[in-house]
């Protein structure tokens, strides 16, 4: 008997140390930034952290119903400090309800070194990289770990160091930006208006756009981005970021060991001191770029759109530059000195704004399609690039794009149906028309009353029209997506004979 009860104990044990070593989920139910030691059913955001930190498993924080409408949660002074032994997944309701404030007093995250945290669908506003930690630097996010950030809006923050948005740096931390926005954020300090990527840290940006980002003083430079280390950028769009600093690249100022930038948009940057899309600012760095554009940012006279002041960056092919200027190390697939013939920054769908390629535009199907399955024979992308930045697949129109943005190929779909009389027998001989911005076109409706146009737009808005001596008809309109075979027409009235 002594036996059994001391293997049912032992089990006992085992089974609830399994359990309190499962994964748990805290629930943020609250805006307040309070912290009381506990996350209940009245639970803040500091206090799910907390919690999660104390737990020493793989937890996740969720939100309450509460953040169904838009909420702000404004932190009282002091970041929130991510340190949980297990891994952290903050799953967020949407950048378009959840703010988080610093309130322009304080960072907002401080992810320390070994913490693994994954965090989305959240703005980061108003915070102030005022630290001790790492000389005021990062102004929303300070990683020393690893973090994956996706559908986030990093926007508005502010430093007097280094990376007004965000800064990867400790021996080894990862960062990866999926699907953001990182908006004009701004560096007063040395480099990096939006992101700063360490010496010895490893940076993933994909399908991410960065816009009105600004570094204002030192002598390093990079509106949106500051590139040290490990770098993979690919389908992202970089445009009205600003260095006013001597070191230059209003859009990325690269100093790192390893980059590789794929399937990239970079215009409307501006740099005085160096190039207004890129400055290469070290010899030590292995800098590829391949299917990329760089093109209508201002910079130096010389070289508005890319220098490298200590050589030559290593071109991969396929690329549109602007303006070559003073910049060297392009290949003879690079489109030099072209215009890529793009629209505005604009909502072209996605999570944030991007340039589409307009008709006749050098970059539609000039790209290497190595890229899609990972055959390039060096410097690949991370993962193989079968959609562009807003999710639109990039193997449905021949050749792979230049840029983040494919223009997909028009989709060629039918309308029809049958006209009929006010009996509802078939009408012969009714002129159908279908007209849209680019003019009209016309069909007789046959023995059976039937009509179909064929090779019409998919997305694009028609009306449809039915002229006849017998009947009046009302136009319809529509915007086909597929193929449509029931468009069918009843009289709106019958014409008096003298109307015929």
């Amino acid at each position: 008997m002594r036996s059994i009860k001391t293997g049912l104990s032992a089990f006992l044990l085992l089974t609830f140390l399994s359990v309190s070593a499962f994964a748990a989920t805290f629930t943020v139910t609250k805006t307040a930034d309070t912290n009381d030691g506990t996350c209940d059913a009245d639970c803040s955001l500091r206090e799910a952290v907390a919690a999660a930190n104390a737990a020493g498993s793989d937890d996740s924080i969720v939100f309450s119903s509460l953040f169904d409408s838009p909420q702000v949660i404004t932190l009282s002074g002091t970041e929130i400090v991510i340190n949980n032994a297990g891994a952290l997944t903050i799953t967020g309701p949407g950048a378009n309800l959840l703010t988080v404030s610093g309130n322009n007093t304080s960072r907002i995250f401080q992810n320390t070194v070994g913490a693994v945290t994954s965090m989305s669908g959240m703005t980061l506003t108003g915070g102030n990289g005022v630290s001790t930690f790492n000389n005021n630097s990062g102004g929303a996010i300070q990683n020393s770990g690893t973090m994956t950030l996706t559908a986030m809006i990093i926007t508005g923050n502010t430093t007097s160091g280094s990376a007004g948005g965000i800064r990867n740096s400790s021996t080894g931390s990862q960062l990866t930006i999926n699907g953001c926005i990182i908006s004009n954020n701004t560096s007063t300090g040395s480099s990096a208006g939006g992101v700063q990527n360490f010496s010895t840290s490893t940076l993933i940006v994909n399908n991410s756009t960065f816009t009105g980002n600004l570094s204002g003083g030192g002598s390093v430079g990079g509106g949106a981005m500051q590139v040290n280390g490990t770098a993979r950028i690919t389908n992202s769009t970089f445009s009205g970021n600003t260095s006013n600093t001597t070191g230059g690249g209003g859009a990325l100022n690269v100093n790192g060991s390893s980059i590789v930038i794929t399937n990239v948009t970079i215009s409307g940057n501006t740099s005085p001191n160096n190039g207004g899309g890129i400055h290469r600012g070290s010899t030590n760095v292995n800098f590829f770029i391949r299917n990329s554009i760089v093109a209508g940012n201002n910079g130096t006279a010389a070289s508005p759109d890319v220098t490298n002041s200590t050589g030559g960056l290593q071109s991969e092919g396929n690329n549109i530059i602007g303006n070559v200027g003073t910049s060297t190390g392009w290949v003879a697939s690079d489109l030099q000195n072209t215009a890529p013939v793009l629209g505005p920054l604009a909502d072209n769908g996605g999570f944030g704004q991007t340039f589409l390629p307009q008709a006749g535009s050098p970059a539609i199907d000039a790209g290497q399609n190595c890229v899609r399955d990972l055959t390039c024979s060096a410097n690949n992308p991370p993962a193989a690039v079968t959609e562009d930045q807003r999710g639109v697949s990039r193997t449905t129109n021949g050749n792979v794009d230049i840029g983040s943005v494919e223009v997909a190929s028009a989709v060629p779909v039918s309308v029809g149906g049958r006209v009929f009389s006010s009996v509802g027998v078939a009408l012969p001989l009714a002129l159908v028309s279908v007209t849209d911005g680019n003019g009209t076109r016309y069909f007789f409706t046959n023995s059976f009353g039937y009509y179909s146009f064929e090779g019409l737009t998919a997305g694009t808005e028609y009306t449809v029209s039915v002229s006849s001596k017998a009947a009046s008809f009302t136009p319809q309109v529509v915007t086909p997506a597929n193929d449509i075979s029931d468009l069918d027409f009843l009289p709106a009235m019958m014409l008096k004979a003298d109307e015929k």
